[in-house]
């Protein structure tokens, strides 16, 4: 999952996200990512100062994998609405596949530990949001989007998909529906729908 060549630490980031997604923060301590991950406390705090560091970069790995998820597919030169609508569906698809990211995501978002950036922020820290900002019509200063703050913009479009994931993750929705609401979606935060 995570592409890190350092196997020890992947193995202490996925206890981190296993025990978080099935716990939560406050009741995941290091004694328990220890004992999952295989590694001494020592070799824990040797990759991470302290638990805090450890669940913020557990954060900026699993938010790379959603970039990921969310770039899948050949949609350069689309307008700003088809690859919007081709990011909110892989957006979907990332929330319905990945559920153990998808609630510690959940968890991190609505934290103390959470500060949210805009898009045009995280594009300056990782490639994967720079190629994201550039589908999403992000060029230059400008964006496609109605001038609302940037998480009702997320809570309008990408925090739809993932809520409608999570209803029934056995259960997708069918493709008509899915184009549907993504439609919905653009129409409710596209400066020209």
């Amino acid at each position: 999952m995570f592409p890190d060549t350092d196997s020890k630490r992947c193995a202490i980031l996925k206890a981190t996200l296993e025990l978080v997604a099935e716990r939560g923060f406050h009741d995941t301590p290091m004694s328990q990512v220890a004992k999952r991950s295989g590694a001494s406390p020592g070799v824990i705090y040797h990759y991470f100062a302290s638990k805090d560091e450890l669940i913020r970069d557990l954060y900026k790995e699993v938010k790379a994998v959603k970039a990921r998820a969310m770039l899948q597919g050949d949609f350069d030169g689309a307008c700003p609405k088809d690859a919007f609508k081709h990011t909110w569906r892989n957006a979907y698809d990332f929330y319905r596949t990945h559920r153990l990211e998808a609630r510690f995501l959940e968890q991190y978002e609505n934290s103390p530990y959470h500060c949210p950036t805009d898009l045009q922020e995280l594009a300056k820290e990782d490639q994967n949001f720079a190629i994201l900002a550039r589908r999403l019509g992000f060029v230059d200063g400008g964006s496609p989007f109605k001038p609302l703050p940037t998480d009702i913009v997320y809570d309008l479009s990408f925090g739809l998909a993932a809520r409608l994931a999570r209803r029934a993750p056995d259960e997708p929705l069918d493709d008509a529906t899915l184009d549907d609401i993504a439609e919905g979606c653009w129409r409710a935060i596209a400066r020209n729908p």
